[in-house]
């Protein structure tokens, strides 16, 4: 009997949580695709059914267990909402992704080692970039229609992903009380208010 789509997720993503428990342990230089599946309780050949190096399982977790693909799903069908409506409903589902210990495991795995390994760099950089693109094209729009002023709708873009971040790292690795202390809510609301406030017409 083949291999059902369910079938073939399920061992994905238990494939990834154990590169992530492997890379966390050991360092994502130090990793074999034996580690691995030895934590996946799987075959070492088995995983070149389903990733062809541990690059692209880093570059897949990225993917998966991070907000980038929900800022891809940014589309034509969104543009008519208005700004306050939208950035509340997406920073609002960014944050039940980026909190979640999923993508933290994954940043305390990919940071660290970024730091020390510029080779890291294009696995996170290259999926963040196509992201915000989407993000900037809607801002870029609303610009253009008048609902928000003129402004680098590039800027504005890499800003709320880099307030989402900020915050989860502070609250998520560091532990820093003074942001810790925020419900989803609050941040939302303080992220939205701040920066409509810089881009709403005066």
């Amino acid at each position: 009997m083949g291999r059902t789509p369910k079938v073939v997720e399920d061992r994905r993503e238990q494939i990834l949580d154990a590169a992530i428990s492997v890379f966390a342990e050991k360092g994502f230089e130090r990793a074999t695709n034996r580690d691995i599946a030895h934590a996946a309780g799987i075959t070492a050949g088995l995983i070149y059914h389903y990733f062809k190096s541990k690059e692209e399982l880093l570059r897949e977790a990225i993917e998966r267990r991070s907000a980038v693909g929900l800022l891809r799903s940014i589309d034509e069908t969104m543009f008519d909402l208005e700004p306050e409506a939208m950035l509340r409903g997406l920073i609002g589902r960014m944050l039940e992704i980026v909190e979640q210990e999923r993508f933290v495991s994954l940043m305390r795995v990919y940071l660290p080692e970024a730091i020390h390994n510029a080779r890291m760099l294009p696995m996170a950089l290259g999926p963040i970039g196509e992201a915000t693109t989407s993000l900037k094209r809607y801002l870029a729009k609303k610009m253009d229609d008048g609902v928000l002023r003129k402004a680098d709708s590039a800027f504005a873009s890499n800003f709320v992903l880099g307030a989402i971040m900020d915050l989860v790292l502070r609250r998520k690795v560091l532990h820093d009380s003074t942001v810790a202390k925020y419900t989803h809510e609050q941040i939302v609301d303080g992220v939205v208010t701040t920066i409509l406030s810089g881009l709403l017409p005066r």
